[in-house]
């Protein structure tokens, strides 16, 4: 599956980024690589390019609500996540302090690249939360991680 990728590195994270017409999307990426959410937390800021409304029995078994944020339980079977399509995830070892967590600001159709005070303001949020890893999907895919080895292992699965 060979798959045009763009790049890039900002503030000790590194960057993929498909567009221009490549239909890959967050719940195909988690399917073929699911150690990218695998124990970890997921903090959804958005689903379906909303909140993500928790259901009763998400919230039994873990799920909880930080502001507009659905927060999951520690990720043991990606079908605890929904994936409709227009997600915006951040992906942690450690959950943040509710506080700093509750400012977190929906980011979903962001271009991280470039100047304006959206992307500078997008960034200072990701250096203050230190996700391991953000995914943006809307009309296209955004994968932002500090982890080198997943880095490389989306890169090569993409790239062959």
């Amino acid at each position: 599956m060979t798959t045009k990728l763009h790049t890039g590195a900002h503030a000790g994270y590194r960057t993929l980024d498909w567009h221009d017409g490549y239909d890959v999307n967050l719940g195909d990426l988690i399917h073929q690589l699911p150690q990218l959410v695998h124990g970890r937390y997921v903090a959804i800021a958005a689903s379906d390019s909303g909140p993500y409304s928790l259901s009763a029995v998400e919230i039994a078994s873990g799920w909880q609500r930080v502001g507009d944020l659905a927060i999951s339980p520690i990720i043991t079977d990606i079908d605890q996540l929904p994936t409709p399509g227009f997600d915006e995830w951040y992906v942690f070892e450690r959950l943040p302090d509710r506080a700093r967590l509750s400012k977190l600001s929906n980011a979903i159709a962001l271009k991280p690249f470039g100047e304006s005070d959206k992307v500078d303001a997008f960034w200072a949020q990701i250096e203050d939360l230190q996700p391991v890893h953000a995914l943006l999907g809307a009309c296209r895919l955004l994968l932002i991680t500090q982890d080198a080895a997943i880095y490389e292992s989306v890169l090569t699965f993409y790239s062959t």
